[in-house]
């Protein structure tokens, strides 16, 4: 480009070279024929935005290293977090493609406000939890969701309450709805038992059935024959008798019998197979009614006591205790519960054996 310049200008500066070499006599070079304020503004006209070329080179070759890292610094952000209070499994947005399975998918959504359509107001009040679910897998694990959702007779609130339920216990029942996972515990098994019962969920029933019976022992036999009558456990059942018949005395002074139910306690005291001597019995009895009174907020008195045993206190055999036992103990809370009627009526019983 110089060169093509330097030609189109070449007549002009022929003339002038001419002039110049007949009065010197020497022949100008190609940088001589040129003038110095000529070439500057031929360069200006070449090259019009690169007056600093040097400047720029230099500045681009130290800005080489920070262009560098600022490419590195410039990646694509982490997709957004999902925001969940209450099941944190969700990783990403794109987390259905995280988990394979149907089981892995439905298992995030327990607990879980992602589309839920129903919210449960569970336990009493005061002391209740508000529960997230999905009305579609809950119908799908239970008869009496589905006719609460999709029945004749279907919610259409937005929240449902249950005061009857213990949270935790609500908790492991939907836990096994979505996911077909069982966490039992021995504090909220009972309470379990019942969702499960309530909800028609049998596989999760019988799985807190088993788990009561490899817990079962003397201390809380009493309680659990209580609650397996209830729930119609005839299989429980059984395994509660054979313990409390065995270790009747461990039994029946154990925290968990004064917590039984009135007709559990009436057929405790008639049961023929206990191991145990009367006078055992009677006091099982008094320490039931005392801690009934509490129950209902009534003073421990012996009339209160009477009157939260009913007919159970005349159950009890006294005339099958011995002389020593009835002296040393049973006769002054005898005195004090029974009327003298009701005493006289046991021995008259006892005596004509048709009682």
């Amino acid at each position: 480009m110089k060169c093509l310049t330097f030609f189109l200008l070449l007549p002009e500066t022929l003339k002038k070279s001419k002039k110049s070499v007949r009065s010197n006599g020497k022949a100008p070079g190609c940088s001589e024929a040129v003038p110095l304020a000529l070439k500057k503004k031929m360069a200006a006209e070449l090259y019009p935005a690169n007056t600093n070329i040097a400047n720029s080179n230099a500045a681009a070759a130290g800005s080489k290293k920070p262009a560098l890292q600022l490419q590195q610094s410039a990646q694509p952000p982490p997709p957004p977090q999902l925001q969940n209070l209450n099941n944190n499994n969700l990783e990403s947005a794109s987390w259905q493609s995280c988990h394979p399975t149907l089981r892995e998918r439905n298992a995030l959504m327990f607990n879980n406000e992602l589309m839920a359509d129903v919210h449960f107001i569970v336990g009493p009040p005061g002391a209740s939890k508000k529960v997230p679910a999905h009305k579609y897998v809950l119908a799908v694990g239970s008869s009496v969701f589905y006719a609460m959702f999709y029945g004749d007779l279907a919610e259409v609130k937005s929240e449902i309450h249950i005061p009857d339920v213990e949270p935790a216990a609500f908790l492991i029942l939907l836990k096994y709805m979505y996911s077909d996972e069982i966490d039992l515990e021995a504090d909220t098994v009972l309470a379990t038992l019942y969702a499960a019962k309530k909800y028609i969920v049998p596989a999760l029933a019988k799985a807190c059935v088993n788990f009561l019976e490899t817990s079962l022992e003397a201390k809380n036999a009493c309680v659990l024959l209580s609650q397996s009558r209830l729930f119609e456990e005839p299989e429980l059942t059984q395994r509660c008798w054979e313990v409390i018949d065995a270790q009747a005395e461990m039994a029946l002074k154990s925290e968990g019998f004064c917590e039984i139910d009135l007709q559990t306690l009436e057929i405790i005291v008639t049961r023929e197979a206990l191991n145990t001597k009367e006078v055992v019995v009677f006091e099982a009895v008094l320490n039931w009614a005392e801690a009934e009174c509490k129950r209902q907020g009534l003073p421990v008195t012996p009339r209160n006591k009477r009157n939260v045993l009913g007919k159970a206190l005349y159950l009890v055999r006294i005339p099958t205790m011995t002389l020593e036992e009835f002296a040393n103990g049973a006769a002054q809370a005898v005195s004090h519960v029974l009327r003298i009627q009701g005493v006289i009526q046991q021995f008259q019983c006892a005596s004509k054996k048709s009682c």
